[in-house]
């Protein structure tokens, strides 16, 4: 193929047979030329594997036509073409959408050696050249369940730009105090510890905390006391020191209108407080990335945060949609989860390239040592190669996976 169009031959599902076990399950293009491409099927949560293969089986019948022997002029025409054949399918369908969406991109990396540059305008991205010297970073987060002193250890070892800390449960005053000093506490400790770890190498790396609304529940009314989820954050900015500090969803609120206003009012509160005007790194906000277009753009408009954080293996088409309508005022960011695939940990610093996304950030919950490693083994990659001008495939998978 001489370029992003692709021509169909088939569609596969492997495993061909439904069979026991907990097994992986892939989806594969296979073009005219006889080249497959495969992407992987994340299934579902509540879903038997034996269930899920024979209906992605089922699903393939009705997918396959519309794909095969068509040609394609783009991810989007293909994510059309395949959202419409699945219908009112659920989460498989999705999962199923989501898999295609992989292996086109393989293809696409695989045929044309600017296909970054064409997705950028299949999906209209600005057209602006990509700003020198500011390279993807990665980030590596872990959840409260599953973080431990050694764990963060392992994390800090493989000198990420930035440690996250990501909280998930309730009892929310318990697990990080009443006025969030068990956290400060915590982002003392990991400057103390990345210091140690790291004598004379100036390793001093950002601290990134997801906090599922948690200063929200800690104020009450995050709307009406606004002024301590302030002091909370002035707390937290206070014990990272001179590290930048970046906050997810340091509140939730039902609507996404005064989410975004309250976000908004939050960051402008922050940015004038006497202890922000010390930082030389400033305080950022960042949001997940909502389910419709127009929400995510609502956050864009409003200048209510700063980065736009999107959650892998997810729809890449809608991503992309909702990346390139907030590009002006929002920084991007990729989140990958513990499960993640190699195959869509090389997607993801693809796509940081497509959408030219600030961080790749990579859950360490279940892994401390082969995904965190391999997206940075990636990353580093890509930067030599776009520093000597080499024309490179950091998005290519590993060997063996396609």
């Amino acid at each position: 193929m001489s370029s992003i169009f692709m021509d169909i031959a088939d569609v596969l599902i492997a495993p061909d047979g439904a069979t026991g076990g907990a097994g992986p399950v892939s989806l594969g293009l296979v073009a005219q030329d006889g080249a497959a491409y495969w992407g992987d099927v994340t299934l579902p949560a509540g879903i038997e594997r034996v269930a899920a293969v024979a209906s992605a089986l089922r699903l393939r019948e009705r997918i396959t036509p519309v794909l095969s022997g068509q040609r394609l002029e783009g991810l989007r025409d293909l994510s059309g073409r395949i959202r419409s054949s699945v219908g009112d399918e659920g989460a498989l369908g999705g999962a199923l959408l989501v898999a295609a969406q992989e292996a086109w991109l393989e293809a696409a990396h695989s045929a044309a050696g600017d296909a970054v540059a064409q997705l950028r305008r299949e999906y209209t991205f600005p057209d602006r050249d990509a700003p020198p010297g500011n390279p993807v970073a990665c980030l590596l987060e872990i959840s409260d369940h599953a973080a431990t002193a050694e764990r963060v250890d392992q994390m800090l070892s493989l000198r990420p730009a930035a440690i996250g800390y990501r909280l998930t449960g309730g009892h929310v005053a318990e697990a990080i105090g009443e006025n969030a000093e068990h956290l400060q506490r915590f982002v003392r400790e990991l400057g103390r510890r990345a210091e140690t770890m790291a004598v004379g190498e100036g390793y001093r790396p950002g601290v990134y905390l997801g906090l599922n609304g948690a200063l929200g529940q800690l104020a009450g009314d995050p709307v009406r006391h606004i002024g301590k989820v302030l002091g909370n954050v002035v707390g937290l900015q206070t014990a990272a020191g001179e590290r930048q500090l970046i906050l997810e969803e340091p509140f939730r609120l039902d609507d996404v209108l005064g989410q975004a206003a309250n976000l908004h009012r939050l960051r402008d509160f922050i940015r004038r407080t006497p202890d922000s005007l010390k930082r030389a790194a400033p305080t950022l906000l960042a949001v997940r990335a909502p389910a419709t277009l127009d929400d995510a753009q609502v956050y864009s408009e409003t200048d209510a945060a700063h980065i736009l954080v999107t959650d892998l293996p997810g729809d890449i088409d809608t991503a992309l949609i909702s990346l390139s309508r907030t590009d002006e005022k929002l920084a991007s960011y990729w989140r990958l989860p513990a499960g993640a695939t190699p195959r869509q940990a090389a997607r993801a610093v693809f796509l940081a390239g497509v959408a030219r996304s600030a961080a790749i950030l990579v859950s360490c919950d279940a892994d401390v040592a082969t995904l965190p490693s391999f997206v940075l083994r990636l990353l580093a990659e890509q930067r030599v190669a776009s520093s000597t001008h080499v024309v490179q495939s950091a998005a290519a998978p590993p060997p063996g996976s396609r």
